[in-house]
């Protein structure tokens, strides 16, 4: 049967990629030694690939054009390429298929295919005269189009073209017999040859490689010290230069302090010499230090009646303000070209005051960061120079400031004519600017690191006038082109030659010599084959049971011990402590609030926490010790020990060892553990009671606080019964006796006003027989057990219906109800909601939600769509107790938030506590901004009260405005509008 026509194709696929690749590959790496612009090489063996794949597969000519192109394109990037240049990336992959289809063409008819190359003839033929007479084709092509688009220089076109046949043709002669030793039909004919082709001459190319390293770093090593020293001309004139500079500011600060210009015309003589000395001087300054109290003498005087100018970031003149001193520019030379500048008080733009600044508190000159002159026509950067001038003698006061302006485009091109080699590229950078402004003087991007790849290159760091400068150079593609040397090229055109002959000479010495494989050694090889693979099975199966027998006995998240395998362990020690008489202990291990990270942060943060966690328990435990991974955020320790003192020190150093907060990933925990203990014999003989019993004291260690260790007590029992009684008395409650739980409501109120603006409804539960619960006595029970969900649901129904009741007596007052996490994880949340609001015609904003930040870190589709269907029944969302939890504060914008509610912690301690104010303040600026309401919790004071007032909160809640208090107060409470505001003080 035939091959299917989609199978048949994704074969060719397959195949024209691999060809694609062996040639892109090969080309790129043989990119390393191409001769500027990188574009010809001296040995280019993908030519060779390219000739054996289309002889091999004829229809697989895409794959040479394909990997060409990949050649073409890193070549481009490589040399800069840019605009019409990239033409050269489309006619070169043709150049290159028609050169390997002109070569299977010539091959057929000279020289015969299939052909085992064992005759003399027919080595002669191919190599040479198929060979080079096939290569001329690609360069034929290339060369002129990419000397038409500017990527070859025309006058090294022959050069080029000259050494893209001759890379070809080596290329090709070396990667000829390699790919016919491995990939050569008929493959029974050239698996014998293979090796005996392969190994002498990859070893004779290797040679010669390390031959052509060799030369090749002489080569860079003249280039290079031929460079440096050319560099280390053109750096020493650089510094005479700037040294220059210098010299003419320290020469008109004698002049102006002994003899100073009277008139512009003495300063123009006096600037005269020195302006056509050194080229590039842009002009040459004299700043008087004029006093505000002189200021209108001076310009009537000086100016002329014009005022004093300053100048902003971007050049413009305007009259300057009034300051207490100013160093306007009193004669200029040339003044015609910068007659613009003529008035200009230097000190007025910060870039040029900084300098000035330094000129007058020091002796030294000083030079200004780059600028653009007010006078700049052009696009180049200026340095301005300032020395302070002085009256004659040591205490004599400050006269002014005398400037030195010069362009550095101008300065560097009057120095280089003058350089050995004029062909260096010249880049100078002011270290101490800031990034994007540091560029003195030469070509966009020779700031950047990689202007100084690839190239001889040398930094040198010149400290000028007070700044730090760094003067990079390196040679351009005429410097190299310059200092050329034919020793290289010579060594590495007779070495790839001698490669091509001694390849021919292999193919003819193998094809005398080649060995057919007998049919024993093909079973041998199949059998070693099938050994290998039964081993390899083998091996795999054992490891699997290794692997699964782990799983059964550990944690598969921390790695630790599981359950039943402690269990086991400690069934055996118990044995072994009873026949020796030892002591041993259970130590029971529960993380405090690990159930808020997971809600907060997430379950993947919570893993990591658990491993981090589990790697700390290890380490202060002795040796004998077994920890192990209970469940959830539980871990169990059994440990032998001699005395009780002995327990609390390990139990302490665990205790200890959460100390230093856990990093995971960017965040940062703070965790804690409580331990409860049990001791063998005294507290249980089995690990069942010992377990239980150490939970109890776990537990006992939680209520004392956390981060704590407990150790059990007979009474824990009796507490542990206490729970679970109390537990279901919730329970029966909820289910047959709801009177038993009351709604409180604690007033919302208006600061401004002493209007009250809306309520929380916080529930209470009348216990038979323990009377008034608070919710902190059962909530957390209730959301233990699960029984938050009908306690929820109750909740929310009984505000709903005591909005109705308020709003028939015309008293809508809005209610906020707190929704626990498990509530809106229920997907029947938003149908129930519906079903209470029209029942009771709660109408929108009735209802207000609170919810905790942990909330919102589920971000998934389905919870934001229970967001927003809660919305379109008329709900709103509060956040509660916020400023508390991990989430991000990016979640805000993504969830309909309609009011935050600051944490009563950071309500305590104001006025006075800056650390708390500053969050207050934060959460109000944050709130405004994304238009939200904002509603401070805990307020017990009037001083809290006016605090809040001035930073701008005005929704308030807390005792100093209201109790929680029942149903009919509430309602005589708000219908007083302010009546009670204030009164009702904190017991």
């Amino acid at each position: 049967m035939g091959m299917k026509p989609t199978e048949g194709t994704r074969l060719r696929l397959r195949l024209i990629l691999l060809l694609a690749a062996a040639y892109g590959l090969i080309g790129v790496a043989s990119l390393r030694t191409a001769i500027p612009p990188g574009y010809t090489a001296p040995m280019f063996p993908s030519a060779g690939i390219a000739l054996v794949g289309l002889l091999l597969w004829r229809k697989g000519w895409p794959g040479v054009l394909l990997g060409s192109l990949i050649v073409q394109l890193v070549a481009g990037w490589q040399s800069g390429v840019q605009g019409a240049g990239w033409v050269g990336a489309l006619v070169v992959p043709v150049g290159s298929t028609l050169q390997a289809l002109a070569g299977v063409r010539l091959v057929r008819a000279w020289v015969g295919w299939p052909n085992r190359l064992d005759t003399p003839l027919a080595i002669v033929r191919l190599f040479l005269g198929v060979v080079p007479v096939s290569c001329l084709l690609c360069a034929a092509v290339s060369v002129p189009v990419l000397t038409l688009v500017g990527v070859i220089p025309a006058q090294d076109a022959v050069f080029n073209g000259w050494c893209w046949w001759l890379g070809d043709t080596l290329g090709t002669l070396i990667a000829l017999p390699l790919m016919l030793a491995w990939f050569g039909r008929p493959h029974i004919e050239w698996r014998a040859r293979r090796w005996s082709i392969s190994v002498p001459l990859l070893f004779f190319a290797v040679a010669l490689f390390i031959l052509g390293m060799l030369v090749h770093r002489w080569e860079t090593l003249r280039v290079q010290s031929q460079f440096t020293r050319d560099a280390g001309q053109i750096e020493q004139m650089v510094r005479r230069r700037l040294d220059a500079q210098l010299d003419v500011l320290l020469a008109l600060q004698q002049v102006q302090s002994i003899s100073p210009a009277a008139d512009g015309d003495a300063w123009r003589r006096v600037t005269q010499p020195w302006r056509s000395r050194f080229p590039g001087t842009q002009n040459l300054g004299w700043s008087p230090r004029v006093t505000d109290a002189g200021r209108p003498d001076f310009e009537s005087r000086a100016l002329g009646g014009a005022p004093i100018l300053s100048r902003n970031e971007r050049g413009g003149l305007s009259v300057s303000p009034r300051r207490a001193e100013y160093f306007p520019i009193r004669f200029i030379e040339p003044l015609e070209s910068n007659r613009k500048a003529f008035g200009l008080d230097v000190a007025s733009w910060p870039v040029l005051a900084r300098a000035v600044a330094l000129a007058v508190k020091g002796e030294t000159p000083v030079a200004s960061a780059s600028l653009r002159l007010v006078q700049e026509s052009g696009r180049q950067r200026s340095i301005v120079l300032y020395q302070a001038v002085r009256g004659p003698g040591r205490q004599s006061e400050l006269l002014g400031v005398v400037s030195s302006v010069f362009r550095m485009d101008d300065v560097l091109d009057s120095l280089l004519p003058r350089a050995a080699r004029h062909d260096v590229d010249i880049c100078l950078l002011d270290m101490d600017a800031a990034i994007g402004s540091d560029r003195l003087s030469g070509e966009a991007g020779c700031e950047r690191p990689e202007w100084l790849q690839r190239h001889p290159s040398q930094i040198a760091r010149i400290d000028f006038a007070g700044r730090h400068w760094s003067l990079r150079q390196r040679a351009s593609a005429a410097y190299l082109a310059g200092m050329r040397s034919w020793l290289e090229w010579a060594t590495v055109v007779v070495g790839l030659a001698m490669s091509g002959l001694f390849g021919g000479f292999l193919l003819l010495l193998t094809g005398y010599t080649r060995r057919v494989e007998t049919e024993v050694t093909d079973r041998t090889i199949a059998l070693a084959h099938a050994n290998s693979l039964l081993q390899d099975q083998l091996d795999a199966t054992r490891r699997a049971e290794l692997r699964v027998e782990f799983m059964a006995l550990h944690d598969s998240l921390t790695g630790l011990p599981n359950r039943g395998r402690w269990l086991a362990a400690a069934r055996q020690a118990l044995l072994d402590a009873q026949r020796e008489q030892r002591h041993l202990a259970v130590l029971f291990l529960d993380i405090d609030e690990f159930k808020t990270v997971n809600d907060s942060l997430g379950h993947p943060v919570g893993d990591l926490l658990l491993v981090e966690i589990a790697r700390r328990l290890v380490i202060p435990l002795p040796a004998l010790a077994l920890l192990a991974r209970h469940g959830g955020d539980e871990f169990v320790a059994l440990l032998p020990y001699d005395d009780i003192g002995e327990v609390n020190g390990i139990a302490r150093r665990l205790l200890e060892v959460f100390l230093a907060p856990v990093v995971v990933g960017e965040h940062e925990l703070h965790t804690t553990v409580s331990i409860g203990v049990a001791l063998y014999p005294e507290h249980g003989a089995d690990p069942d009671t010992l377990l239980r019993h150490a939970d109890l004291a776990m537990y006992a260690a939680k209520a004392a606080g956390r981060d704590n260790v407990c150790i059990y007590t007979p009474e824990m029992n009796a507490n542990a019964l206490e729970r679970l009684t109390l537990e279901q008395d919730l329970r029966r409650a909820l289910a047959d006796d709801s009177a038993q739980l009351l709604l409180h409501f604690q007033p919302q109120v208006d600061a401004v006003s002493g209007r009250c603006v809306g309520c929380e409804a916080l529930v209470r539960w009348q216990h038979p027989q323990r009377g008034l619960l608070m919710p902190g006595e059962f909530i957390a029970l209730a959301e233990r057990s699960g029984l938050i969900i009908p306690l929820g649901q109750w909740v929310l129904a009984e505000a709903c219906r005591q909005h109705q009741r308020w709003s028939d007596a015309g008293r809508a007052i809005p209610i906020s109800v707190n929704l626990s996490p498990l509530q809106l994880g229920r997907r029947d949340l938003p149908a129930h909601v519906q079903s209470l609001f029209e029942r009771y015609a709660i109408p929108p904003g009735g209802i207000e939600l609170e919810l905790t930040e942990s909330t919102l870190m589920d971000d998934s589709l389905e919870n934001l769509g229970r967001f927003h269907a809660l919305l379109a029944h008329g709900c709103r969302f509060a956040l509660d107790d916020f400023g508390t939890g991990y989430s991000s504060l990016s979640r805000l914008t993504r969830y309909p938030i309609s009011r935050l509610k600051i944490d009563q912690s950071f309500v305590q301690r104001l006025p006075g506590t800056a650390e708390d104010a500053a969050i207050v303040k934060a959460t109000l600026s944050l709130a405004r901004d994304l238009w939200m309401e904002v509603v401070a919790e805990g307020v017990e004071t009037r001083e809290q009260r006016d605090s809040l007032l001035a930073m701008g909160c005005h929704i308030m809640q807390g005792y100093w405005f209201g109790r929680p208090m029942p149903a009919r107060e509430f309602a005589v409470f708000a219908s007083g509008e302010t009546n009670g505001v204030g009164a009702a003080q904190p017991d």
